[in-house]
């Protein structure tokens, strides 16, 4: 039995469907660090939308975060939050405010 041209395009169409899907689901999540800056520990508010969580970050350390599309990061007691920009670095400054990298008056993440 042979097959038709446009039988081998529509399971050549399903093959890459699926590898685009298995692709999707295996990819990692956007990561994003946070940089604190500051001399002292901080409780970073990670905003998901649908469930908010507390992380402390030490002064000096960083703090990984996984974003599995879109986050929020803000600074408890700051008032104002944050989305990570393309680069997923956000710095703490020397106020406990929480900046981009590229951000005038915040110093370059390293």
């Amino acid at each position: 039995m042979t097959r038709s041209r446009t039988s081998w395009n529509v399971d050549l169409a399903k093959g890459l469907a699926s590898g685009a899907l298995l692709l999707a689901l295996a990819s990692p999540a956007f990561a994003v660090s946070v940089i604190n800056k500051d001399t002292k520990e901080h409780t970073v508010t990670v905003d998901l939308g649908s469930t908010e969580t507390n992380k402390k970050v030490a002064a000096g350390d960083t703090l990984q975060v996984d974003c599995p599309e879109r986050c929020g990061l803000r600074v408890v007691g700051s008032g104002y939050g944050r989305q990570p920009g393309p680069d997923g670095k956000l710095i703490i400054d020397k106020r406990g405010m929480i900046r981009f990298t590229d951000e005038t008056g915040a110093p370059k993440a390293q």
